[in-house]
């Protein structure tokens, strides 16, 4: 633990004007509004960026279920940690997907249903060269070592988030989907049984997902890996003050006083470490 650096930009938002860049697992989102509800505090707020349009919107990068928590729960105002394009603090990965408990020839079949998809025959060298020359949607290497390239139309960004959708939408319910951020399928078998195949995809740019949001394009639950340092953890801000009827200038108000409270109060600590968490 180290001396605190500046504190993360926290903001009082209207919730209405917090836009989502990827689907929302609908079935975390009850029982998260049920713990708000039952917790009264917000302890991790959701990471946003400005925009960009002037429009004075935020798109969501990170925490997509508890910004549809606030509307669920009729909040006016969300509480958010906003983080400025161009920023070092914000890194963009990309998670991956292990398919187990498939064959092949039914991933294959789900994915060529869509006429706007089709998988070539590969090798893994010119899958990878192919896909970050941003000349296909994924590459998919089977769990016999086949390697097939997913090609699909890629631009203009419209087309290639759609397409994106339309793979991952391919093979939900089909298996089971597990996020890694690994793209080899070296050890996969050992550590998730019945591995069928993993799914690598490109990576993007910070920018393309704020354009694509804008817009109203929703990539893939389970994509995009959004990497905050520093990140605001367990603020536990009382949810009454953004629920109650004063203006956001008010809230914005008591949110200063409250964290100039924490800091005085020696209850903020800040770790510059990596850190593994096994609870």
């Amino acid at each position: 633990m180290r001396g605190l650096p500046d504190l993360p930009d926290l903001q009082i938002v209207p919730t209405p004007m917090l836009l989502p860049h990827e689907q929302v697992d609908e079935g975390r989102t009850a029982p998260l509004v049920e713990r708000l509800r039952a917790e009264g505090i917000l302890r991790n707020p959701p990471i946003a960026i400005q925009a960009g349009d002037r429009s004075g919107r935020f798109v969501v990068l990170d925490g997509a279920n508890r910004t549809v928590a606030f509307r669920i729960m009729g909040l006016p105002h969300g509480l958010v940690q906003v983080v400025h394009p161009g920023s070092s603090s914000v890194q963009l990965l990309t998670w991956n997907h292990v398919l187990s408990g498939a064959s092949r020839e039914a991933l294959i079949e789900a994915v060529e249903r869509h006429p706007d998809l089709a998988l070539v025959p590969s090798d893994e060298d010119r899958a990878v060269f192919n896909l970050s020359s941003g000349g296909t949607l994924a590459y998919v290497v089977y769990s016999s070592g086949q390697v097939s390239e997913v090609v699909g139309e890629t631009e203009p960004l419209e087309w290639g988030v759609r397409n994106l959708d339309r793979l991952v939408a391919s093979y939900q319910g089909l298996c089971r989907i597990d996020r890694v951020s690994t793209a080899s399928p070296r050890g996969l078998r050992e550590v998730y049984p019945g591995f069928a195949a993993l799914v690598v995809f490109r990576r993007f740019e910070v920018e393309e997902v704020v354009e694509a949001a804008s817009m109203g394009l929703l990539f893939p639950a389970g994509l995009t890996r959004f990497v905050i340092s520093p990140r605001a953890l367990r603020l536990n801000f009382p949810i009454a003050v953004l629920s109650d009827g004063r203006s956001i200038e008010e809230k914005q108000q008591v949110l200063s006083g409250w964290l100039r409270d924490r800091v005085g109060g020696r209850h903020v600590r800040y770790y510059a470490e990596s850190t593994f968490l096994f609870d």
